[in-house]
């Protein structure tokens, strides 16, 4: 079991958002959780990460990216507690070949590699949304947790990006907006709203009204 909740109430700000949540999440599932902004799938996510912070790798909705360095340096420090502090202070100032190439080979991926040693405050939301994709996978975790992590992207790069996380986590739970994505890419769905989930079934076994209760809930 990756992760359990039962019968929790979950909380963001003092505002109770989520009402006796019972939920199992299996390894090696894919998960899509789905519903409208506010229906409390980032405070979901948020509780999940929360219980195994030590074991994910996180995608955070509002990608938590510092402006000020580059994108080299965003990258490498989601790896910082493995090495020493004196090669990770050496390396914010001349940056390890080594380092530069697992990262470069990395960027190349999403089309960024030019970027590596720009700051991040020049960047589009778009890339911004890339970097932070880049920075989980350079994490290499068993379990991704994404908050919206396709929400900026085009058509081709989140498809691209969605395969991508199939093929390279264990276990995978992501938030989206989008219903046709949920359905194509995962094993299972999530429907959230008003606080409480009203599906949570395997994509196969979804009849044409809970399609229709996903696409509501989602507008």
């Amino acid at each position: 079991m990756a992760f359990s909740l039962e019968g929790e109430n979950l909380s963001y700000s003092n505002n109770l958002i989520l009402k006796n949540i019972n939920l199992k999440i299996n390894k090696g599932e894919k998960l899509a959780l789905l519903g409208k902004s506010g229906s409390g799938k980032s405070t979901l996510i948020k509780h999940l990460f929360e219980q195994q912070k030590n074991n994910v790798s996180y995608i955070p909705q509002d990608l938590s990216l510092i402006n000020k360095l580059s994108v080299f340096h965003n990258i490498f420090m989601s790896k910082l507690d493995e090495h020493s502090s004196i090669y990770n202070l050496i390396n914010l100032f001349f940056p390890f070949k080594k380092d530069v190439r697992e990262i470069k080979v990395l960027l190349k991926e999403l089309d960024l590699e030019d970027k590596i040693f720009e700051s991040v405050s020049s960047l589009s939301g778009g890339e911004k949304q890339r970097v932070a994709i880049l920075r989980a996978k350079f994490n290499a975790k068993e379990i991704l947790l994404a908050d919206e992590p396709v929400s900026s992207l085009d058509e081709y790069l989140a498809q691209k990006v969605l395969e991508d996380f199939l093929s390279t986590y264990d276990t995978v739970i992501c938030t989206l907006h989008n219903v046709s994505y949920a359905i194509k890419y995962f094993d299972r769905v999530i429907g959230l709203k008003d606080g409480e989930i009203i599906i949570n079934k395997a994509c196969c076994e979804l009849s044409n009204d809970d399609r229709n209760t996903l696409y509501y809930a989602c507008e």
